[in-house]
């Protein structure tokens, strides 16, 4: 499975990518794609944020995470 991080090292990439870009519509087609993956990325932290909560009480769940 893939991580915020993982995506988020997609977005950096993308956003080298967007510097060396020879025109401003490859620029911004890597902007976008880089913006793309940061979304995905935080999409992915608070649903795993979410997870940790129990969903009835709205108190942190007693069970532990897997590591």
């Amino acid at each position: 499975m893939i991580t915020s991080q993982e995506y988020r090292r997609m977005a950096e990439e993308c956003f080298g990518w967007a510097r060396e870009a020879q025109t401003d519509e490859v620029r911004l087609c890597y902007v976008n794609l880089a913006e793309t993956w940061l979304q995905a990325a935080s999409w992915m932290e608070n649903v795993s944020d979410r997870r940790s909560w129990a969903p009835l009480t709205g108190r942190p769940s007693t069970k532990r995470k897997a590591a």
